[in-house]
């Protein structure tokens, strides 16, 4: 008798752009790509008169009807609403997140079926409430079991992967400092990482 697992998925939730990644049957990351068959989706909500609509659409109707398109929800994660109205109206900025995260499960969801488990990936210097907020957005988007790491951390687990460093085969005694540059669309953080086997620290932020 054999058990199926569930897949596991990392999320980039980002200012600008979003993308979601799992590992493949041999344990290698893949970005997976969205409906519109790109391996990003911008992180926009169009607030259409009949259902939201995320992504690259939105951009395009917010083109149209710019009042009705949130953007860079990620800046006011943590504050009691977005910073912009939309038609009227105010929305918390996870409200606004957990759209965009939906949009991601749900076209991850025609190549893996169904998940809930997820990583997403928040800035360094995100405090506890900011976190939080991110995880309410993960579980209105109907993701469980949901793990926040920084940013910096996750460059530095893809570099060590990338450089065979997490193989299993190097000494756990090695050590190596690894120098990340998050350079994104809402932040820019430098943080140096030490990094010996599958141990990753945050020396400076």
């Amino acid at each position: 008798m054999t058990c199926s697992v569930e897949p596991a998925v990392g999320i980039d939730l980002g200012t600008t752009f979003s993308v979601l990644a799992h590992l493949d049957a041999d344990g290698k990351p893949r970005t997976i790509v969205n409906e519109e068959g790109e391996l990003i989706t911008p992180s926009a909500v169009f607030f259409d008169r009949d259902a939201p609509i995320v992504g690259r659409e939105a951009l395009r109707a917010g083109e149209l009807e710019p009042q009705r398109l949130a953007r860079f929800a990620k800046r006011d994660v943590g504050q009691r609403q977005f910073g912009k109205s939309i038609c009227g109206r105010v929305f918390p900025p996870e409200i606004i997140e957990s759209l965009v995260l939906a949009k991601l499960k749900q076209d991850a969801g025609i190549k893996l079926g169904a998940f809930r488990k997820a990583v997403v990936t928040v800035p360094a210097y995100f405090n506890e409430p900011r976190r939080k907020a991110t995880r309410d957005a993960g579980r209105l988007a109907g993701l469980e079991g949901i793990d926040i790491i920084n940013e910096p951390a996750a460059a530095a687990i893809a570099y060590g992967w990338e450089q065979r460093f997490l193989a299993a085969n190097l000494s756990a005694g090695a050590r190596e400092r690894v120098l990340v540059y998050d350079l994104g669309g809402g932040t820019f953080d430098v943080t140096l990482m030490e990094m010996a086997g599958a141990d990753f620290q945050a020396v400076a932020i």
